[in-house]
């Protein structure tokens, strides 16, 4: 990380995010460590480190020893537990909300499931709903919270807090961000779900300390979060990271936008139901038929992999194919971007001897053109299922730690 500093009035709140985020990845540290680092002079940190320390952000704590002898220095850290963060992950068959810490470490967590689907405006209220029920629960006073982060599917506009479109829930326009801090008084960030997780990635995951990396997201769909230069990129249409609508195969099947052979199509959980599905109509042998008893609801992700693992071989095609599509896309997303990182998030990526990673990095390892001097890694998300929701946590902890973002 690189520490931006300066000597002016104006640059007050930059010097004070400095100085927050070095405490954040060197604490405990000291002020004459700060000073040493920052080049900023001893009374500008001691000014600024107490002014945090008014506002409850950091603690001092004497150390337990001295390195030169004599005193002992005090040392400072994040009070992480000082503030929570509330933060709602909304996809097409849940509503999570949550709060949680400085750290990230969640502290409530409910869940409410869209089983039909919504108005907009009953949408909302659930959301609403939701929310008040973990607030009422764990009992915050709303003093202690710095904010409400939102993790939406689909097109969003972070700027203005709105969900332009959720193709899981039908839904145009919600104007999340102005409804909830109506109805809650809270300062509320909205973002599309994936840029969201990549925040929490570089917070809490795979992405720490990495300036330049990709999420890819498996679920009902395809996404994708690009981090370039230590930000998350979103376009001047905040629309960037839509693998999910490039084409893998002009001949491929029909996607749901109305093109063929786009990577949702080939590559997400819905395809590959749909393509045991088909088989198991067309009757194909496989120990899917037996298993379902002809039952379209007992079909699951689970249950292929399952069938795979015992040597079905429809079962392996799928998950083989499904990993190659996945391959080719991210293959193409490496030559033109060139992130020193891949990370894979979701339920298909989970597993040992893993059909989808393997046949995934085979096409990586394939088709992308590199030099003796790059290292690209393909990893595999440690967050799991809380990482979408600890991306709408992040978004307010990102923001608290930006210069300005301490008031």
């Amino acid at each position: 990380m690189v520490y931006k500093t300066g000597s002016f009035e104006g640059m007050k709140s930059l010097n004070q995010s400095t100085i927050l985020n070095l405490i954040r990845l060197k604490g405990p540290i000291s002020r004459a460590e700060i000073a040493k680092i920052t080049k900023l002079t001893p009374p500008t940190v001691g000014g600024l480190v107490n002014e945090l320390v008014e506002k409850n952000l950091i603690i001092e704590q004497e150390a337990s020893k001295s390195n030169v002898g004599g005193r002992r220095p005090i040392m400072l850290s994040i009070n992480s537990s000082a503030y929570f963060v509330i933060g709602v992950y909304a996809a097409g068959e849940v509503i999570r909300v949550v709060t949680a810490t400085l750290d990230g470490k969640i502290t409530f967590d409910y869940v409410q499931k869209i089983t039909t689907l919504p108005t907009k405006s009953e949408f909302l209220s659930m959301v609403k709903e939701s929310i008040h029920y973990v607030l009422t629960e764990h009992e915050v006073d709303k003093k202690y919270i710095l904010g409400l982060g939102v993790a939406m599917h689909g097109l969003v506009n972070p700027d203005k807090g709105v969900a332009i479109f959720s193709p899981h829930l039908q839904l145009r326009d919600v104007p999340l961000k102005d409804e909830l801090e109506n109805e809650f008084n809270i300062p509320v960030m909205v973002e599309n779900d994936v840029r969201a997780l990549v925040i929490a990635e570089n917070w809490f995951g795979q992405g720490q300390g990495v300036s330049d990396f990709l999420c890819l997201s498996v679920g009902r769909g395809v996404g994708s979060g690009i981090f370039i230069n230590n930000e998350v990129y979103r376009s001047s249409f905040n629309t960037a990271g839509e693998i999910g609508h490039t084409i893998v195969d002009v001949n491929g099947p029909l996607c749901r936008c109305g093109n063929r052979g786009c990577l949702e199509a080939c590559a997400s959980e819905t395809s590959i139901l749909e393509r045991a599905q088909e088989a198991i109509e067309s009757g194909t042998e496989t120990v899917l038929v037996d298993w379902t008893n002809g039952d379209k609801c007992i079909l699951s992700t689970e249950l292929v992999f399952k069938a795979a693992k015992e040597g079905d071989q429809l079962a392996r095609t799928i998950l083989e194919d499904t990993g190659k599509s996945l391959g080719i896309a991210t293959a193409n997303m490496i030559n033109i971007l060139k992130p020193s990182r891949i990370i894979l998030e979701g339920q298909i990526f989970e597993g040992e001897d893993n059909l989808v990673i393997d046949s995934l990095q085979q096409m990586v390892n394939q088709y992308i053109l590199t030099n003796s001097s790059e290292d690209i890694k393909v990893v595999c998300s440690k967050l799991g299922k809380k990482g979408m929701v600890l991306g709408a946590v992040a978004l307010i902890i990102n923001k608290v730690f930006m210069p300005g973002g301490v008031n």
